[in-house]
């Protein structure tokens, strides 16, 4: 626990740091999208298959590139990258004369890049977000309307990890997953989902969110259900291969995709319930 704590205090200022400006934004989410794929494809060959890493990363890079240079142009970046991912990934294929595994390998190259690339550039478009903030707790400071989503949802996505973690160690006792996961139980979803809302509602005068909040509250549910749902998926992905963790890269808390697999599905989903709500 000494060394979780000791991972987020380290990491958490720099994440702050990061979302402030959009150009390092999208250089740390470039970041984190190299690294997650590169573990996501050490499992899939540790399960004795053949992603191809250098195509998968560069897709998921491309994906990233396209969301932050999307503002900037009428032409639709993300199809370019879309069309040309296909041709690109079947051509290596088809160079590699590799024909028992070539069209498994192409699937999972593809489908990994577009999970982690795909899913986590969903906060390049929450950074791009400009409505105006309110008067908030923390107006002072001068936070980005942009960032402030960002801070929201890695915030409400997190204290729910968190809420479900604590309830579900000291309370847990009905297991919500056997088979994936264990150790996560009814009882810890329902602490997490209870965290989530509160740091939803919180967060609405605390950064001046331009929203109700009876509106927080349901970003709050949304995270609280697509969060664990995150965690479950990338359980499912290591549970197939005999994996536990993807990495040993932060200290206390495995892997990039380790860290990073909730935030995945909360990300577009709150993302389009803001852009509904604000519109």
């Amino acid at each position: 626990m000494a060394t979780r704590i000791a991972s987020v205090v380290v990491l958490l200022p720099l994440i702050i740091a990061a979302v402030w400006w959009p150009p390092t934004t999208a250089l740390l989410a470039g970041l984190a999208i190299a690294l997650s794929i590169g573990e996501l494809f050490a499992i899939f060959r540790h399960g004795g298959y053949a992603p191809r890493t250098v195509e998968g990363i560069t897709i998921g890079l491309a994906i990233c590139a396209a969301t932050f240079f999307q503002p900037l142009t009428t032409i639709d970046l993300m199809l370019v990258v879309i069309f040309g991912s296909i041709i690109g990934a079947l051509i290596v294929e088809i160079a590699r004369h590799e024909r028992q595994t070539s069209l498994l390998s192409w699937a999972l190259t593809f489908a990994g890049a577009y999970y982690v690339g795909g899913l986590l550039s969903s906060y390049l478009l929450l950074r791009q977000l400009d409505m105006p903030l309110q008067n908030g707790w923390l107006a002072f400071a001068g936070i980005p309307p942009g960032a402030a989503w960002v801070f929201f949802t890695l915030a409400i996505t997190w204290l729910q990890d968190t809420g479900a973690f604590f309830v579900g160690r000291k309370l847990g006792r009905t297991q919500m997953a056997p088979i994936l996961s264990p150790k996560k139980s009814w009882e810890g979803f329902f602490g997490g989902m209870t965290a989530a809302i509160a740091t939803a509602l919180f967060c609405v005068p605390l950064l001046g969110l331009p929203i109700t909040l009876w509106q927080a509250a349901i970003l709050g549910v949304v995270a609280g259900i697509f969060g664990p749902l995150g965690d479950l998926a990338e359980s499912l992905i290591k549970r197939q291969v005999g994996v536990k963790d993807s990495g040993f890269i932060i200290p206390g808390h495995g892997g990039i995709l380790d860290r990073i697999d909730s935030i995945l599905f909360t990300g577009p989903v709150v993302y389009y319930f803001i852009v509904l709500f604000t519109r």
